[in-house]
């Protein structure tokens, strides 16, 4: 099992480093952290210009190099780290195949660009991802520092409740969650949008639907119990509010946890693939967020 990390120097990438080397030490593995060098779209020549273009990426690549190496000397000589450097037009292709060669459990991303520190940022390559990874997404926040023992706290296991893939989310986190040691809790959004049926039912249907919503969702928790797949030391909560971020925000979080969902049914097979409520739940995490292949 390896960790593999994608950086792209001067942008801030540092925190998709930290996500990858707690999973590694958490999990007593070696991380891998790679950076993709472009390559031209047209067949290379003798010209001037493209010896230009290959000196740039050669001085690209010993920017990462020295970044990264900065970056691991505050990690202890036990965690087994390399770099990679990868070729190609498309950092997403080249690290969704480097992630196949080298037998990775997750491809880490850190959150860079515009947004909010403290937010998940799903940029174009996290976004090429999360439609055709064949292995676990793992996305940091912006600016996301981990804990400084740099061990994983605890695992949240975001479900639907009622949906067949929670019971693989459910098995992958206690896995997860046993080799690291690490407590785990089991979390059900239970959301009621600005617009929920207000011209129909008005604002108290609206709060019953809700109502109705949290019940249920407390009903399949304990389906899940009594079939095993939640222990009775695991704590299951069911987290409302009137958008994503209020419900999130009614959740406890702790430095060094990361959350757990599943991909969509509607993804291609064995590929990660999320849809509308994972992509708002990503957006308002946070948490590191590790989004699982189907």
């Amino acid at each position: 099992m390896t960790i593999l990390v994608g950086y792209v120097p001067g942008e801030g990438g540092a925190g998709g480093i930290q996500l990858g080397a707690m999973l590694a030490e958490s999990l007593d593995t070696d991380l891998v952290i790679a950076t993709v060098a472009p390559t031209p779209w047209t067949t290379p020549s003798l010209a001037r210009v493209d010896a230009e273009f290959l000196d740039w990426t050669d001085q690209f690549i010993d920017q990462a190099f020295s970044e990264v190496t900065a970056h691991m000397n505050i990690y202890p000589a036990a965690l087994t780290w390399s770099f990679d450097r990868l070729d190609h037009r498309t950092a997403s292709a080249a690290l969704a195949a480097h992630a196949k060669e080298i037998g990775a459990a997750a491809v880490v991303l850190a959150s860079t660009g515009d947004g909010q520190l403290g937010q998940i940022v799903v940029g174009s390559t996290a976004d090429a991802l999360l439609h055709r990874s064949e292995v676990a997404v793992a996305l940091s926040p912006r600016g996301y520092r981990s804990p400084r023992d740099g061990l994983l706290t605890r695992v949240t296991a975001a479900i639907a409740g009622d949906d067949p893939q929670d019971r693989t989310v459910l098995t992958n986190a206690h896995m997860l969650a046993d080799e690291m040691t690490a407590p785990l809790r089991v979390v059900t959004f239970a959301v009621r949008g600005g617009a929920m049926y207000p011209p129909l039912v008005g604002l108290a249907g609206e709060s019953d639907v809700l109502d109705q919503w949290v019940e249920q969702s407390a009903q399949a928790h304990e389906a899940l119990r009594a079939d095993g797949l939640i222990t009775d030391d695991t704590v299951t909560e069911i987290a409302t509010g009137r958008g994503w971020r209020e419900a999130v925000d009614s959740l406890d979080w702790q430095g060094g946890e990361v959350m757990l969902i599943g991909s969509t049914r509607e993804g291609p097979l064995r590929r990660v693939f999320i849809g509308s409520r994972s992509t708002k739940l990503i957006r308002h995490s946070p948490v590191p967020v590790v989004v699982l292949p189907k």
